[in-house]
Formats: structure tokens, C-alpha cells, sequence
């Protein structure tokens, strides 16, 4: 019987004060390291992780930082967001490592592994994850309206060779907190509904029709009984949600939005998903993470 322990965990505006904004950059990245090694999944997703090059051309990347500290053998990161690409005035980070003299600052998702990732069309090969964009703005503003989102796909080298897919879905200014507004909220909806058939458009006929498993993660910024997941993931194309045996809020503001979802329903014997809520977790991000442990069927 072949079993897997997966996590997810947005690290919260990619670990700004990482690349540098922040005096607390080692007790938060410490905090973080001791999470992922408290819990040691053999898969780790992140949402917003960030790195920088600095002004004598280092990198200081908090991918290497999880995949050195952590032990991970196989890691990729899969860019969103950069100096290079998207510069812009209204950005403050980008502005202040401009003056630092960066040569580049960027975020995005990552995925972390102990079994090498193999060929997205022959399982028992080593292959690369990509990263596949399924909203791009013609012109980044600075905001999260226009931040471009991306979902990386891969496939695990382990039988039963499960595909997986780490996203993180837009939300908009205006949609949470004391100054939302209903037309804002609308919006927001209809574009992650919109990002979610780009998903289904890239995993339908090489996954979906064929019955391979995928298991679908990250922060989708949408609470479960949004149309978006429980009317176009479960009721439309059949995916079952894994809900967490503490069904509490994943984010202070947005509620339950960091989820996993698992394609064809009998994937599974059997799973156990929980939300971690301890010092560490609160320590390393505004996210709490979301740990599943899958039985195969």
C-alpha cells in the first residue's frame, strides 16, 4: 500500500522580509524551516515565494533555503512575478530594491519533493515540472489585480504516478475587509472561475478523460462552496475536495481558501487532511498550512 504526505502553504507576500524589508528575517525563515520539518511531508507546495539577486550578483533564494534546510532532493520554482519583467513604480519593493541595487527580485509558486519528478507523458522517466500561466494581464499596475498567475504542473516519480497541480488564484483589491465591495467581489468570482477552466482546458484530455490521478492544490482564494470549486471542480467534472477533520479558517480575513482536491474520486482508499494551527505555523506565515495524508487505491 503506497502512502504520500502533501502540504500546502502560501508564505505570504512571497517572504518579504526575506529579500530584505524586514529586521525579522531569520526568526520568521527559522520558524518556517521548523514547521516543514515538524511536519515532513513527502511533497511541499508554497504559494508566494520569493528571491532576489543582489548588487554583487548572489542569489538569496528562499527555494534553496526550504530545499537545503528541509532536505528536499528535488525542488522547482516557478516564476510570477519580477523586477525584470514587470517593473513598476507603484510596487514599493521593487522601487526600494532599485535603489539597493538589485539585479532582479521575483516571486512565485514552488514545488518540493523527495521522489524525482518524472516526464508529464512517461511515468517512469525523470522529467521537469513547468510552469504554465492561466492569467496574464497585459500590463502589471503594481496590485493584485494585475499580479499574473501561473500553476505549475508535474508529475510524481512514485507509483501510483499521480500528476499535481500548485496554483494560486487571483483576488482582487476591494473583495475583503471593512472597504469590500459587492461589485468587486462579483469580479473577483468570475475571474477565478475563468482561471479554473484554463486548468481544466490544461489537464482535460491527457488526465481527466484518461482517469489519471491529479491531485490539484494551492491557494485558490475562494472559500469550498464557491462556484468556482464546489459548481466547475466537484460538481462539473467530479473532483472530491479533502476536507480538513478541523474545518477552520486557512487566512484571519479570506476564511478556508488553501485546499486540496483529488481526481478520480477512487484515487483513494483512504486520506486524512488537516489545517495546522501551532506557534510555528502562525510564526511563518498570515496563512495556516493544509497537510493531506493519501492512502492509494
Amino acid at each position: 500500500m503506497s502512502t504520500l504526505r502533501v502540504m500546502t502553504l502560501n508564505l505570504g507576500g512571497g517572504l518579504k522580509n526575506f529579500s530584505g524589508t524586514l529586521e525579522t528575517n531569520a526568526n520568521r525563515s527559522e520558524a518556517l524551516l521548523a514547521l516543514i520539518n515538524q511536519i515532513n511531508p513527502d511533497l511541499l507546495c508554497v504559494q508566494e515565494i520569493a528571491q532576489y539577486i543582489d548588487a554583487d550578483g548572489l542569489k538569496h533564494s528562499m527555494v534553496d533555503l526550504i530545499r537545503e534546510g528541509a532536505r528536499f532532493s528535488h525542488a522547482y520554482y516557478g516564476e510570477t512575478l519580477s523586477m525584470k519583467r514587470h517593473m513598476q513604480v507603484r510596487k514599493d519593493l521593487m522601487v526600494e530594491g532599485l535603489f539597493k541595487d538589485w539585479w532582479d527580485w521575483s516571486k512565485g509558486n514552488a514545488v518540493f519533493s523527495r521522489a524525482p519528478f518524472a516526464r508529464l507523458g512517461s511515468a517512469k522517466q525523470d522529467g521537469f515540472p513547468r510552469n504554465v500561466p492561466i492569467f496574464q494581464p497585459l500590463t502589471y499596475e503594481g496590485t493584485r489585480d494585475t499580479d499574473p498567475r501561473f500553476a505549475i504542473i508535474t508529475r510524481i516519480k512514485r507509483a501510483p504516478f499521480p500528476y499535481l497541480v500548485n496554483l494560486h488564484l487571483t483576488t482582487l483589491v476591494g473583495e475583503r475587509g471593512e472597504n469590500q465591495r459587492d461589485e468587486v467581489i462579483r469580479s473577483a468570482r468570475e475571474l477565478r472561475s475563468e482561471q479554473i477552466r484554463r486548468v481544466i482546458d490544461l489537464v482535460e484530455v491527457n488526465i481527466l478523460r484518461t482517469g489519471l490521478p491529479l491531485i490539484l492544490t494551492g491557494d485558490f482564494n475562494a472559500n469550498p462552496d464557491e462556484y468556482a470549486l464546489a459548481g466547475i471542480l466537484e460538481a462539473e467534472k467530479g473532483f472530491m475536495r479533502l476536507v480538513p477533520e478541523n474545518p477552520i479558517s486557512t487566512h484571519p480575513f479570506a476564511g478556508a481558501v488553501d485546499h486540496f482536491y483529488i481526481s478520480p474520486r477512487g484515487f483513494l482508499r483512504e486520506y486524512h487532511c488537516r489545517v495546522v494551527d501551532n506557534d510555528l505555523a502562525h510564526r511563518s506565515s498570515d496563512h495556516l498550512p493544509v497537510v493531506a495524508d493519501l492512502t492509494f487505491a
